[in-house]
């Protein structure tokens, strides 16, 4: 169907519905035009376009659209994009539009090489005072483009492929061509990322992995393999750490019968007890890897990390202060957590704090697909009770059995 000089495109009605009851990963790769650099100067969106992946497959329903702005274009912006006001005279205002655009994106993850693209939907939206269904694009929530999604090697990738595309597109232009190249980029540098609907498909999936494979469970699929004492917005990183395990262990020693004895226990001990550490928790089974993935943020799709370790450092031969690469090791000073977790870490230098590396693989949980992980997980004694061998484990799973 027409939409006022671009269309609302569907694929036949057999082929999507099929995508669309297996209920999976649902994405949409956006790209906009405007009439100039910043919203703050008043600049409005002209041309957009939006294509739809269910499964990280182009599905070929996509929206495009072009905009009256009813105001000027920068004549610098028309040089990039080549669309003029005189063009644009027939075309409707973005409150004609609004509706279907809303409804097209609604729940899907949007894909975007600049958050600026997002930012001008927002305030698209915010002019219109229309709530939009998808919390990307409403004026207060936090915008991600791929660049902030991806590792630094799958976004160079990313780059990469998109380069290529560019030089393959022979010189045409449009939101349009830039959205789908852009699709067809991601697709591309992300093929180490696989979906997995059932605990019976993981399985399978990793049946050939080496019993030395470590695997980490993380609750949204864009959390990166970054240690929690990394995450903090500044970067005097060792300070911190100084400071607080110089805290931790002048007042954890009246709560331990058994005092850690090197600076590697304490930093297990620290991360098993919440304290943010340059220690990342892996575990050499997959199961409870499933188990994180799947137990909370139900809006967001799952994800676990298989990385192919193979050679174990021992914990009394780590120098933190000579890290130069990530490293992972079993842990001596154990707890009944970390026993019924199967537990690993890799520790993290300064100079590398995310872990990135060609040796991982990603299996992704497709968020309505969790409940149905849980519930086969369960069945298997994999669940709260068994992952956290306490009275506070043990209630949590009671709780979760009872729907609470």
């Amino acid at each position: 169907m027409d939409v006022w000089g671009g269309e609302l495109n569907f694929e036949p009605r057999l082929v999507r519905g099929f995508l669309l009851r297996r209920k999976t990963m649902k994405q949409v790769s956006i790209a906009i035009n405007t009439t100039g650099n910043e919203i703050t100067d008043g600049h409005r969106v002209i041309e957009i376009a939006a294509i739809e992946l269910i499964n990280k497959t182009i599905t070929g329903r996509h929206f495009h659209c072009y905009i009256n702005p009813y105001r000027k274009i920068s004549e610098a912006f028309i040089a990039i994009h080549g669309i003029t006001e005189e063009f644009l005279q027939d075309k409707p205002p973005f409150r004609d539009i609004i509706t279907e655009l809303d409804d097209f994106l609604s729940d899907h993850e949007i894909l975007t090489a600049e958050t600026k693209a997002l930012e001008f939907l927002a305030n698209e939206f915010e002019l219109h005072r229309v709530s939009p269904q998808n919390p990307s694009i409403r004026r207060n929530s936090k915008k991600s483009s791929l660049n902030d999604l991806l590792t630094q090697s799958t976004y160079n990738a990313f780059c990469l492929a998109r380069e290529n595309f560019d030089l393959e597109s022979n010189d045409m232009f449009g939101a349009l061509l830039d959205a789908e190249i852009q699709a067809d980029s991601y697709i591309s540098a992300t093929n180490n990322e696989i979906i997995v609907e059932s605990l019976t498909d993981l399985l399978e999936k990793i049946k050939d992995s080496n019993p030395n494979d470590l695997f980490r469970g993380v609750s949204d699929r864009n959390y990166k393999l970054l240690p929690s004492l990394f995450r903090h917005t500044l970067d005097d990183h060792k300070a911190r750490e100084q400071k607080m395990m110089w805290v931790f262990k002048a007042q954890a020693r009246a709560y331990l019968e058994r005092l850690p004895e090197n600076e590697i226990q304490w930093l297990t001990l620290a991360q098993h007890h919440g304290l943010p550490t340059r220690v990342l928790d892996w575990s050499l089974s997959p199961l409870v890897a499933c188990f994180f993935a799947t137990q909370s943020n139900p809006k967001k799709d799952g994800a676990i990390y298989i990385y192919e370790a193979r050679k174990y450092e021992r914990e009394e031969n780590i120098n933190i202060g000579k890290l130069k690469e990530v490293t992972h090791f079993l842990p001596s000073h154990g707890s009944k957590r970390l026993t019924a977790q199967s537990g690993v870490f890799t520790i993290h230098p300064d100079s590398q704090p995310e872990f990135d590396t060609p040796q991982i693989t990603k299996l992704i949980i497709p968020k309505s697909k969790k409940e149905s992980f849980r519930k086969t997980l369960s069945k298997y004694g994999v669940n709260s009770s068994t992952m956290f061998p306490d009275l506070d484990g043990l209630s949590f799973h009671i709780k979760s059995q009872n729907n609470y």
